[in-house]
């Protein structure tokens, strides 16, 4: 398995647009995803950060969905206000 994550910044009112962005754009889009492991939508109000954690079953299928993850950041920073601080990619290698 694969994460993808994506750090973001905003404004009080930047995060809550994040929120509801998520809520009702990105998490169903992420969810209809071929080969899609789940996702974690993920908000510090007090440090005006947020964390989008997406997981894959292989990595084939995390680099397949690089260009609607870019895509989607593009479109969440035009819709909410926040600001893309990191992306990341990493390999799952344990599980609780």
């Amino acid at each position: 398995m694969y994460a993808r994550t994506s750090t973001w910044t905003g404004t009080p009112e930047a995060l809550e647009n994040w929120v509801r962005h998520v809520r009702e754009k990105v998490a169903p889009m992420v969810a209809g995803l071929p080969d899609n492991g789940g996702a974690y939508f993920f908000v510090d109000r007090d440090q005006g950060r947020a964390l989008t954690l997406t997981l894959w079953t292989s990595e084939g299928a995390a680099l397949r969905s690089d260009a609607t993850a870019d895509k989607s950041r593009e479109s969440t920073v035009a819709a909410t206000g926040v600001e893309l601080l990191e992306r990341g990619r990493f390999e799952v290698v344990g599980k609780v």
